[in-house]
């Protein structure tokens, strides 16, 4: 028997773990995981950004908590009383433009973003060229720049949260959900695939790109499903300056990683579903060339090695889904959907749960736009211009 189960140990479900832990609760929590090693979790397979560079209040707010909050990380999951090393590389974002359309939109989010005390900034063709004079230029129009935004380390954000939330009492179990029962009204029980079930007041959903069949079990339909990413680490023995993560309006994105460099492609329109398979063909026929054109230095790069991982890419509108599952069952929650940028906002996320578990509404940042309500009305919540 627990209180709250949460089926998923990844950054969300550690996270909310760790904040209701944190309130006091951690004797009263389960979290269900069935890889303790997190080796196909989305969020140790990511690119470890944190940037405030959105197009909505409440990602922005999320993400400018993400980044305080991975700032002081060591101290706030201290084991012990002694703090480790987790080191917050503030190399900045930027996000180059190309045609009317993209740099106004870049221009009302930079507002935005602004307004809620993000330092970003629009810098002209000139201005890019003169801080990053490796880049290619000619054929942009401006960029959005972020200059505190910055990455962090994926699997040891996801380990720091486990670790801290199992000192102050959090049990974790190694299982797979195979079923949920539930009677008319509320989830009562998780089935585990060891054949083990577990009584619960609440149960949460945060088991990312495999959430959607979880909420199957209980009848709650998802517009979400897995979305396959390939990632190439590469080398170069050209020297280049410091550059920030890059986006590139072909879609491609390259940024610094130790001794070399990260290059991947966010393309929303292929076929969901799970596919491990590297697509290296997409890194010959479209990355290479993209970076290369970008940054002529990158001509004579090398892959060193590559991965495939999996957002839980919202087709409805490429933005989180969270909160109870309304007109459905009263004691089962989501928090799902976050299309690759759920890293970031994993902080967030768990505070915001734990507000909703216990305090009873959001007390810090509203994400009521973000609930099940819209998928319901069949109400997309699109963000302008730069997103996944």
């Amino acid at each position: 028997m627990a209180d709250i189960v949460i089926i998923g140990g990844s950054i969300m479900g550690s996270s909310i773990a760790y904040h209701l832990a944190m309130a006091g609760k951690a004797g009263d929590v389960c979290v269900i995981e069935p890889d303790p090693s997190y080796e196909f979790a989305a969020a140790p397979r990511s690119s470890g950004g944190v940037r405030m560079m959105h197009g909505l209040a409440e990602n922005i707010e999320m993400s400018k908590f993400g980044q305080e909050f991975y700032k002081d990380f060591a101290n706030l999951v201290d084991v012990g009383g002694q703090p480790g090393r987790f080191d917050f590389l503030e190399y900045g974002y930027l996000h180059l433009l190309a045609g009317t359309q993209e740099v106004a939109d870049a221009e009302a989010n930079c507002a935005l973003q602004k307004s809620l005390g993000a330092p970003n900034e629009m810098i002209d063709r000139d201005e890019v060229k003169r801080r990053f004079p490796s880049m290619r230029v000619d054929d942009i129009d401006a960029a959005l720049h972020g200059p505190k935004d910055g990455f962090i380390d994926p699997h040891a954000a996801v380990l720091g949260f486990r670790r801290k939330a199992r000192e102050l009492g959090v049990e974790y179990v190694q299982d797979r959900v195979v079923d949920i029962e539930a009677n008319a009204t509320k989830v009562e029980r998780v089935v585990l695939d060891s054949g083990k079930k577990i009584d619960a007041e609440i149960v949460v959903n945060v088991a990312g790109a495999w959430g959607p069949e979880i909420s199957e079990m209980v009848g709650m339909k998802m517009p979400v499903e897995p979305l396959s990413r390939s990632t190439f680490y590469v080398e170069t023995r050209a020297e280049l300056e410091t550059m920030p993560l890059t986006k590139d309006p072909s879609h491609v994105s390259f940024r610094q990683e130790g001794a070399g460099y990260t290059v991947g492609l966010t393309d929303v329109d292929v076929p969901g579903g799970f596919d491990w398979e590297v697509r290296h063909h997409l890194f010959d026929e479209i990355m290479w060339p993209a970076v290369a054109h970008r940054v002529p230095k990158f001509e004579s790069l090398k892959v060193m090695r590559s991965w495939s991982g999996h957002y839980a890419y919202n087709r409805m509108d490429g933005n989180t889904i969270i909160g109870p599952w309304i007109g459905g069952l009263e004691n089962f929650y989501v928090a799902t959907g976050f299309s690759g940028a759920g890293l970031q906002k994993g902080p967030a996320i768990g505070r915001a749960m734990k507000e909703l578990l216990l305090d009873g509404g959001y007390q810090t940042i509203d994400l009521s736009r973000l609930s099940y309500q819209r998928v319901i009305d069949d109400e997309p919540l699109l963000e302008r211009g730069f997103s996944a």
